[in-house]
């Protein structure tokens, strides 16, 4: 694939095209970097993992029970080797992925993702980290799949550059709490 086929992102949603490993890609949410081996789609049926050469792998979003997310700022720590090294619990030997608890059959899944050439603000990673892991807690993980809702919950939190202190770590959880209870 040349470089001239590859999707360019929109940059009509947010002034970033995205926030942390999350990003809009022509008209569809991704995380991880498209362009490399391996990124996750947020799709409406559920979460894709894409990995060149293989058929993609959908779970449903009615399968989620809990969902994070594993990933640094810089490129190294996410990477399998850079995991080995990394203090953060996170970030293990599968470099950057999410780590999800699925059902029928109960298991634990991380598909891995290539981290964005670019450094990912750690208060970004927070806030996708918290979107994730309060939207299939709240069991609306369905929501991660619409791209109006989706769109418009990244709008509303992005601006919001909280301190990163217990406090405003607690109070950006009560916003996507919010935002998803509002979505009923």
């Amino acid at each position: 694939m040349t470089t001239s086929e590859h999707p360019t992102p929109d940059s009509s949603v947010l002034p970033t095209a995205g926030l942390g490993p999350l990003v809009r890609i022509d008209g569809q949410w991704l995380i991880g970097d498209h362009e490399r081996t391996a990124h996750i789609a947020l799709l409406p049926e559920g979460l894709e993992h894409r990995v060149a050469g293989r058929d993609p792998f959908l779970v449903p979003w009615p399968r989620l029970m809990s969902l994070g997310i594993g990933v640094s700022s810089g490129r190294f720590l996410s990477t399998p080797v850079g995991g080995l090294l990394s203090k953060y619990d996170d970030i293990t030997v599968h470099g950057s992925c999410l780590n999800a608890m699925v059902r029928n059959p109960y298991d634990m899944w991380k598909p891995r993702f290539f981290h964005h050439r670019r450094r990912y603000p750690a208060v970004e990673i927070l806030i996708v980290r918290q979107l994730l892991e309060e939207t299939v807690r709240l069991d609306r993980a369905d929501l991660l799949g619409d791209d109006a809702w989706l769109s418009s919950a990244l709008r509303d939190l992005a601006p919001a550059r909280l301190p990163w202190t217990r406090k405003g770590q607690v109070a950006q959880q009560e916003r996507v709490a919010a935002l998803v209870s509002d979505a009923r």
